[in-house]
């Protein structure tokens, strides 16, 4: 495993980060199979762990903060948590607001069994709270020692420019990383972020990097159409409308169908082709992997050991830049505002 510098801090990060996503979740992995998806990782030589308070409700964080606790491992991972997502039916019980941040962070040092979170990060834009705002409170809760470092996921280039800018004139907490989807399919913030990012120091990681599992090669076009309404007890049948919504069209087969003969010939999976893309891509700092079984880590852990030939990565990159080239930019993506009169959450 290498590590890399999250952008000018001197945090030092795996190439690959654990996403947690899975853990604690109805369609995803067990207490037990988590715990066993953590050994495995952290014995690989991963140091980087995601999570949010939005996964699986919070119960993602409860399965890490146990594990941590029960191995005493909290000081070998640098652990990333979120926060912005509904935790409450209330108006103030979601976003980036001081009164919901305050709330949040508390919560989830809580489930997660620890005095602090290395990286702290804001889920999505909240338009309805000043950013001066929110990095005032970011910066309090540094000094409280709550955190370390603080980042954003699924922001715009200008935005995350505005945050920096603020930080520099009220000297408050800087962004240090952006965590957003990033993967051959969709490679849109490659148009603007990364470049940021590499001009001002600042961290990427890239979630979704097999595109729910279609650069796994696992799909195949002549499938049944998943229903999004349909829950098949199945973690790919249960995001069925974003594994549709996103990549389920002829072009993108197109595309994997191609990455797929170029593997066969080589000798090597699509899935390593796919991680290798996104690793070598300048400015990401890491990619976001996840986990429901222990033969998906395994699976990953394999891609992950053994590197395609440059020759074979500038054919990869190719058939990357053909079909960015006539993709238009899906960057950022979409996120459902709550209304202000509440979440409706139960």
């Amino acid at each position: 495993m290498q590590y890399r510098k999250l952008g000018r801090t001197g945090l030092k990060v795996s190439e690959m980060c654990l996403g947690s996503d899975n853990f604690g979740n109805p369609f995803g992995a067990t207490l037990e199979t988590s715990h066993r998806i953590l050994d495995r990782a952290l014995d690989f030589g991963v140091n980087f762990i995601d999570t949010a308070d939005q996964y699986a409700a919070g119960n993602s964080e409860t399965v890490i903060g146990e594990y941590l606790k029960k191995t005493g491992k909290r000081d070998d991972v640098v652990l990333a948590s979120k926060f912005w997502t509904a935790t409450g039916p209330g108006p103030n019980d979601y976003g980036t607001s001081r009164y919901h941040l305050m709330n949040a962070v508390d919560a989830s040092l809580e489930r997660l069994k620890t005095d602090h979170i290395d990286l702290y990060m804001l889920h999505a834009v909240d338009p309805t709270t000043p950013l001066e705002e929110t990095l005032e409170t970011l910066t309090d809760i540094r000094r409280a020692g709550k955190v370390r470092y603080v980042g954003v996921s699924n922001f715009p280039a200008w935005l995350l420019t505005e945050g920096l800018w603020i930080s520099d004139v009220k000297n408050l907490a800087r962004f240090d990383c952006i965590q957003s989807g990033y993967n051959l399919l969709r490679p849109g913030m490659a148009r603007d972020v990364l470049e940021l990012c590499v001009d001002q120091g600042i961290g990427a990681t890239a979630y979704s990097p097999m595109a729910s599992g279609m650069l796994t090669g696992k799909h195949n076009r002549s499938a049944e159409l998943p229903d999004a309404d349909t829950k098949f007890g199945d973690r790919d049948a249960s995001r069925g409308g974003t594994l549709v919504g996103r990549y389920w069209n002829e072009a993108m087969f197109d595309v994997v169908d191609e990455l797929g003969e170029l593997a066969a010939k080589s000798g090597h999976t699509t899935m390593r082709l796919a991680l290798q893309w996104v690793r070598e891509s300048p400015g990401i700092t890491s990619a976001i992997v996840g986990a429901r079984r222990e033969d998906h880590i395994e699976g990953i852990i394999d891609a992950w050991s053994e590197d395609a030939s440059p020759d074979v990565m500038a054919e990869v990159r190719r058939i990357a830049d053909e079909f960015a080239a006539k993709t238009p930019s899906d960057y950022p993506p979409p996120f459902a505002i709550p209304p202000l009169g509440g979440t409706g959450a139960a």
